[in-house]
């Protein structure tokens, strides 16, 4: 190819103009495809935390972890409440389960894909065009270069590298795996929800009394129970647990026909009463009189005229009654 001169009398080949774009076209073209990998990656990333999450919530909700709140210190307050959250009323043990699966799914999608390969964008495009093997990271290393053989290079590369498509690295088999899982889990928890699907090994009872043996985390110690009442049939109180209780402390309880029902007062509420007969009693409807000394006061009836006969009997009564 015979050089030409330009008008500034310089002489050049003419497709160095040419070369230099196609360059360009090159760095371009590879900057596309690792942006697209990198999106590619994310999308894995997003459906294998969210199939991760939907099975640890079947999980969670099939051995009753949601009947463990009430016996918990610092949810037995909020369990059995709701939420309206976009117009739709959600049970708090529903939210709490939906955090929790979403926490574990978080950490488990981390350990996953924390050794994901990461290989860059050419090794990968050679690897499924295998006529650029080597050469398209060649022209990509030396397009900066300025002699015939990297333009020839170059110019060769740019017009395969041309048909090549971002959708050429995205696994299909991975993304097809994380939408049926998606899919499948999503039916399942469904279905489970909705039936209420529950383990036999174990009933709400025996998780509860599991969990508040836990130091710290439930709502008992472990102990005999003295915060704990439980009532018969008849409305008796049973003999264990039995005792003084401060109703002013740390929350009671009692336990009647297999419900729990809180007997704490608030602080302050004792105030201004008294024990029994302790307590003094005003009559306010009366205004007290004032004292006076008591004497003997002669009776209206004396003056009346008595029956005949009768008088002497009469005033010796009186008098005998004065007298007592």
């Amino acid at each position: 190819m015979n050089p030409i001169r330009d008008d500034t009398g310089h002489w050049e080949l003419p497709f160095r103009k040419s070369g230099a774009i196609m360059g360009m076209d090159i760095r371009s073209f590879v900057k596309k495809q690792e942006s697209a990998l990198k999106r590619y990656r994310r999308l894995y990333k997003v459906l294998d935390f969210l199939g991760t999450a939907i099975i640890v919530y079947l999980l969670l909700f099939y051995f009753r972890v949601d009947q463990i709140f009430p016996y918990l210190s610092n949810f037995e307050v909020r369990a059995g409440t709701s939420y309206d959250i976009l117009g739709t009323s959600i049970a708090f043990e529903t939210v709490a389960l939906s955090l929790i699966a979403a926490f574990f799914s978080f950490i488990i999608t981390l350990l996953r894909h924390r050794r994901d390969d990461r290989t860059k964008a050419i090794p990968l495009i050679e690897k499924k065009n295998p006529q650029l093997q080597e050469r398209l990271s060649t022209a990509y290393d030396n397009a900066h270069e300025d002699n015939l053989i990297v333009k020839d290079l170059v110019n060769s590369v740019s017009s395969k590298i041309a048909l090549i498509a971002s959708s050429a690295l995205l696994i299909k088999s991975k993304l097809v795996i994380g939408i049926v899982l998606i899919l499948i889990s999503s039916t399942a928890t469904v279905y489970v929800v909705d039936h209420d699907v529950r383990t036999t090994f174990f009933n709400q009872g025996e998780l509860g009394d599991l969990v508040d043996d836990i130091p710290g985390i439930g709502n008992g110690d472990g102990g005999a129970g003295d915060d704990v009442f439980v009532f018969d049939d008849e409305g008796n109180e049973d003999d264990a647990g039995s005792g003084t209780e401060n109703l002013t402390g740390e929350t009671a309880l009692i336990v009647e026909d297999g419900k729990e029902v809180d007997l704490t007062l608030p602080a302050g509420s004792g105030l201004g009463f008294a024990e029994g007969d302790e307590s003094e009693e005003s009559d306010t409807d009366f205004d007290q009189s004032s004292p006076y000394e008591r004497s003997i006061i002669s009776s209206q009836t004396y003056n009346e005229e008595l029956p005949e006969g009768y008088e002497t009997i009469i005033k010796e009564y009186f008098e005998t009654m004065a007298e007592a």
